[in-house]
């Protein structure tokens, strides 16, 4: 017994307990593997187990190619310079901006299969790989905390969930790190799609506020980057909620 009258934690307790959930977890994805026969998400080929992707498909998943901006990832011309010329002459508030590929081809449809139809399973395998791309570039002690870009009330209903949350979510499961609520959208805006690139700066002004003021290191997680005008809105709200650094990590890179 403990000092307070309860029973000790036994950690060969706890294991055994993960143990028999992953057991238990296993057989159920054995049992409907052999009722649905799982399907690769873009070529349709047959899986050996749950998953969304078969090993060619996956394999043949891209990452971006040529220089980059050190700051926001915006591609250059000039191999030979580290920051783009906004990043370079004016102030900016995400400190790094990371994304695991660019949006046109498999990234972008995984990214449009997660938000549109709906598939949690996409939603996890994508938590997965920015995991396993952080852990690649020794960047998972990069970062004290995990938040997301948040949507407004009127989207979150319409669409069911928000997918950077859900990305966020899994992604501080697989590394052990504390997932908060940082930000707030306070009022609703227009498709960033349909806007340019100061129209959307524009339009992003004042849109996103602290919920939760901290200190240190923030990985802020979205699905896409185009312009940056989203995170870069969120990270200025952040740094004023007292974040030192924003590190940005999406899916995908238009």
């Amino acid at each position: 017994m403990t000092m307070s009258g309860g029973t000790p934690t036994s950690s060969c307790g706890l294991r055994w307990r993960c143990r028999f959930v992953r057991t238990g977890r296993r057989a159920v994805e054995g049992l409907l593997a052999l009722l649905f026969p799982p399907q690769c998400v873009r070529c349709g080929a047959p899986l050996d187990s749950l998953g969304v992707l078969c090993p060619t498909c996956e394999r043949e998943l891209p990452e971006l190619s040529g220089p980059r901006c050190l700051r926001c990832g915006e591609a250059l011309a000039d191999p030979s310079i580290d920051l783009c010329l906004r990043c370079g002459t004016s102030e900016r508030f995400v400190d790094r901006f990371f994304a695991l590929g660019p949006y046109d081809g498999p990234w972008g449809e995984l990214v449009r299969t997660l938000k549109f139809e709906r598939e949690p399973a996409v939603g996890r395998f994508l938590a997965r790989r920015m995991a396993d791309w952080l852990r690649a570039h020794d960047l998972v002690d990069a970062f004290d905390w995990i938040t997301y870009v948040p949507m407004s009330r009127r989207d979150r209903r319409a669409r069911g969930f928000n997918q950077a949350r859900l990305l966020a979510g899994g992604i501080g499961l697989r590394l052990h790190r504390p997932v908060v609520r940082a930000l707030t959208k306070v009022r609703k805006t227009v498709p960033q799609s349909r806007l340019s690139a100061a129209d959307r700066r524009a339009n992003l002004r004042g849109a996103f506020r602290p919920v939760r003021y901290g200190n240190g290191r923030v990985l802020l997680v979205d699905d896409i980057g185009t312009t940056g005008s989203t995170v870069e809105a969120c990270a200025r709200a952040l740094k004023r909620g007292g974040y030192a650094t924003v590190v940005v990590l999406t899916v995908a890179r238009a």
